[in-house]
């Protein structure tokens, strides 16, 4: 099956100010088939995100989304049988990321504080 990745930037500019050290924050989302057949799984570390979206399921596309609010703004990435990798950076005023991975049997989301 082809895969499909639709990304979009969510901004050029990191949170936080030179020089400070914060740890990393990671997560993992999975949908209700569980997380060895279709996950989400990444970090935010200095306002950058990284993610892996991986989907096995044979008879549904993966689709995960990370909204940022404020303000609101979202990025979707597809995978459909096979995995891919997305890099964004967020916007300077950023919240929360609420990543969202909808698949065979519905979606579950979380939601990572900023």
């Amino acid at each position: 099956m082809k895969s499909l990745v639709l990304v979009a930037a969510l901004g050029a500019v990191a949170l936080g100010f030179p020089g400070t050290a914060a740890a990393a924050t990671s997560f993992e989302v999975c949908t209700p088939a569980g997380c060895a057949v279709q996950s989400v799984r990444g970090t935010v570390d200095r306002g950058t995100v990284v993610a892996t979206v991986s989907d096995s399921s044979p008879g549904s596309a993966l689709t995960a989304e990370f909204t940022v609010s404020p303000p609101g703004v979202r990025t979707r990435v597809v995978v459909d049988d096979g995995v891919k990798r997305a890099m964004f950076r967020l916007p300077v005023g950023a919240e929360q990321l609420i990543v969202t991975a909808c698949g065979a049997g519905g979606c579950a989301s979380k939601t990572i504080p900023l």
